[in-house]
This record gives structure tokens, C-alpha cells and sequence, in this order.
């Protein structure tokens, strides 16, 4: 992380200027979503001063191998449908590995899509995690089986084709 931020200028001329650095260092893939999500990310100190970086990360650096660990174990712990939605350039680590090959959670390749996949491949994502999400109900009313009126007797099912040779 701290090579990623170390690549990454300190401040730009202009908002034209860091959308162009987004794109051309792979940062973002998509310009249209770097314009929306850039500049929430950088702020001016005065009027026609260079935009600098809102959020100073490299100060967070302590805590950065905290975030991840056993992160993974815990993903495949929970006890839900899951989907994992990678870029291309992402990897599996051991637990996730094993746990993909376990079939633990649904996982999803977007080879185009950089860091933010969200922003990169806006329309794919949605599909993906839509198809995600009516495919195990999630957030649909629960599913009504009728049942028979009371006095009616039940239709058992009934076998399609011949159970037995009848030649014999």
C-alpha cells in the first residue's frame, strides 16, 4: 500500500489533471466514474490553488495489516449466501482459495474492472449482484406454497413415464 500511495502525486493543477492521472495510472478504467468519485476525494485551500488529497492514508499505515487479518475466515464463516466480486488483477489467499473450491461463496471474475470494480464496471456490477440476490430471494417476500382446502383431499404427484417394463 505504501508503494501505491508513494506513485500517487501529492496535488494537481487542476480537477482535469487528476482525472487524467486516475485513468492513465489504472487507478480507476472508467473517466465518466473518476468524475464522480474524484473529486470527493480531494479538496482546494483556496480558490485556483492545487487540489491536494483530502484523506492523508499514509497515516493510517499502522493499522493496515489489522484490517486484513483473518478477514477471509471470517467472510467464509458467516453463515449466508455469499458472493467474492474480483478484478483482474485481484488474488485468492489460501483460506479463500480452499474455501472457493469448498463451493463457501459464489465467485465473480471482472478481468476489465481495476480496484473499483463498482466504478469501473457500473452496469456489470449491478447485473451481477441483482442475478445474486433474486437467485437466493434476498429481499423478496417469502415464497407461498398453498396448501389444499380444508375437506379436499391432496394430489399426490405422479410419475411421468413407465416406472416398470411392462414387456417383461
Amino acid at each position: 500500500m505504501m508503494n501505491v500511495l508513494r506513485a500517487r502525486p501529492s496535488m494537481f493543477q487542476s480537477m482535469h489533471a487528476a482525472l487524467d492521472w486516475a485513468v492513465c495510472s489504472g487507478t480507476c478504467k472508467n473517466k465518466e466514474m473518476a468524475g464522480v468519485s474524484l473529486p470527493s476525494q480531494l479538496t482546494q485551500s483556496f480558490p485556483e490553488g492545487p487540489l491536494t488529497w483530502r484523506t492523508p492514508l499514509a497515516a493510517s499505515g499502522p493499522y493496515w495489516e489489522g484490517w486484513y487479518k483473518g478477514l477471509s475466515d471470517a467472510f467464509l464463516a458467516l453463515p449466508v449466501p455469499k458472493m467474492l466480486l474480483l478484478a483482474g488483477t485481484d488474488r485468492l489467499d489460501k483460506s479463500l482459495t480452499i474455501g472457493q473450491m469448498q463451493g463457501k461463496f459464489q465467485l465473480l471474475l471482472m478481468p476489465m474492472a481495476g480496484h473499483a470494480i463498482q466504478e469501473d464496471e457500473p452496469v456489470k456490477t449491478s447485473e451481477h449482484l441483482q442475478q445474486f440476490l433474486h437467485r437466493f430471494r434476498i429481499g423478496e417476500p417469502p415464497m407461498v406454497i398453498p396448501k389444499a382446502a380444508r375437506g379436499v383431499r391432496p394430489v399426490l404427484p405422479v410419475v411421468g413415464g413407465s416406472l416398470f417394463n411392462r414387456d417383461s
